[in-house]
């Protein structure tokens, strides 16, 4: 794991570093919001003290971005505190939480690096949107799923124009596409922050880049669809479209984590049968 930093990008607005995914700290009069907790209770002691040493022993909230492990099982951490999510969040991890938890651990590695986790839940939920006032910030959370997963939401702060998107955003990354999510909400969601205008934009994964990296995962997202759709009217089989659409995808977007390709445009496959059969 690496260190835990902070980076300010404007005053009082924070981007933490040094776990699995990317998280943060808005911090303005003593009130702090932490945007997600992080894999383990290792990675979200030092974030959590960095928030307390910023809110002067005030209150504390944390937001989930979304259900997934990399971003939640830190939550025990902040027991005592108000932790907020999007109601599938809750929902998620209260059932299949614990099988995620055992099915992880499997994994020697990877149980070395999570530990001891007690599967924490959010206690305050929201369907579409919640607005917070952290001091003087206003802080709108906004669902944007199901996208990357079930429960997807951000944090926009339209004053000093950040925006924190969860997993909505993988910069210069292959995104990760597990079951539950669609990948055409997940276009329409990075089409919607686009208009938003931020400055800053922190993604889940991935350095911070210029805004305009939503713009880049969108059309990566746009091509591998218009692809593996071509593909499927050409009469090819699903594995055969797995390997051609993701072997030009790399040809021409090349981006980091490319093992995760095959089970990207897997997804982006299930989608597309999914949404004609429907139609």
């Amino acid at each position: 794991m690496a260190d835990f930093s902070l980076t300010e990008l404007v005053p009082g607005v924070f981007a933490a570093f040094g776990g699995v995914c990317n998280r943060g700290i808005i911090a303005t009069e003593g009130s702090v919001v932490v945007i997600d907790s992080g894999i383990s209770r290792a990675e979200a002691l030092p974030l959590r003290e960095a928030a307390q040493q910023k809110s002067g022993n005030g209150n504390i909230i944390l937001f989930n971005t979304h259900e997934h492990l990399d971003h939640t099982f830190g939550n025990e951490v902040f027991l005592h505190d108000t932790i907020i999510a999007q109601a599938a969040v809750r929902d998620v991890l209260a059932t299949n939480g614990a099988k995620q938890l055992a099915d992880i651990k499997q994994n020697p590695q990877m149980a070395e690096r999570i530990g001891d986790v007690h599967i924490t839940l959010p206690n305050v939920v929201f369907d579409q949107q919640l607005t917070l006032f952290a001091g003087g910030a206003e802080i709108q959370l906004m669902r944007a799923g199901p996208a990357h997963s079930q429960g997807d939401a951000f944090a926009w702060l339209p004053q000093q124009r950040v925006l924190f998107t969860g997993d909505i955003l993988f910069n210069t990354l292959v995104p990760a596409m597990p079951g539950g999510g669609d990948s055409l909400k997940w276009i329409q969601s990075l089409t919607y922050m686009e208009s938003l205008g931020a400055e800053y934009v922190v993604p889940g994964h991935g350095p911070i880049e210029p805004p305009s990296a939503l713009g880049a995962l969108k059309h990566w997202l746009e091509t591998a669809r218009s692809r593996v759709v071509a593909q499927i009217d050409a009469g090819a089989e699903r594995e055969a479209i797995i390997e051609q659409v993701g072997a030009s995808m790399h040809a021409d977007y090349p981006r980091g984590s490319e093992i995760r390709m095959p089970n990207a445009i897997g997804q982006i496959y299930s989608d597309i049968v999914r949404e004609r059969s429907a139609s």
